[in-house]
């Protein structure tokens, strides 16, 4: 089963700022802004997604699990 996270723990922000967008909840920013994470442009994520969905398993495939900084 693939998963969306959207917590603080797992959950990326850009999928925590998707759900509250969806919810109408008001977009929160957390932290003091000292991430120390990689950060990748949304373009790059979008087209990600894309060759993700292009290349989609067949059925009865197992998942492919992508990671956009590698």
């Amino acid at each position: 089963i693939n998963r969306f996270d959207y917590d603080g723990d797992y959950g990326t922000v850009l999928n925590r700022f998707l759900i509250q967008a969806a919810i109408g909840y008001p977009i929160a920013v957390h932290g003091t802004g000292g991430q120390t994470r990689a950060f990748i442009h949304i373009q790059d994520s979008v087209r990600c997604i894309e060759l993700a969905i292009e290349d989609a398993p067949k059925a009865g495939e197992r998942v492919k699990i992508f990671n956009q900084m590698t």
